[in-house]
């Protein structure tokens, strides 16, 4: 009998599809793409900012799971997105890979010039 994969495995070419993809919307500074165990796969950040973002992100992503955990019922983090007046962090764990982007936070529509 075959075993059926319920992690399905990150690929070189759906690491470079992701970032290639996400590189092109406009505004993003920074792309950081992290594996399952939170090690970074590609970056656009230097080595040390990548790993210390990895870093960050990993206390981060306790803190939100221990309190998503206490709501009813349990919830699963989907997407992280943290707002300073100058750039916008957004995370998006999934099974495979976990993509951190920061972007350029400037907003038109209220006028705020960064």
């Amino acid at each position: 009998m075959q075993e059926v994969e319920t992690d399905p495995k990150r690929t070189k070419s759906y690491v470079e599809e992701v970032f290639r993809k996400v590189q092109a919307k406009p505004g993003v500074e920074d792309i950081l793409i992290m594996n399952h165990s939170g090690v970074p796969v590609k970056t656009s950040m230097d080595r040390q900012d990548g790993l210390q973002y990895a870093c960050l992100y990993d206390n981060l992503r306790e803190k939100c799971q221990a309190f998503l955990s206490k709501m009813e019922p349990a919830q699963n983090l989907t997407l992280l997105r943290v707002r300073t007046k100058y750039h916008e962090v957004l995370i998006t764990p999934d099974a495979k890979i976990t993509v951190l982007v920061v972007q350029n936070a400037k907003d038109t529509f209220l006028n705020i010039k960064g």
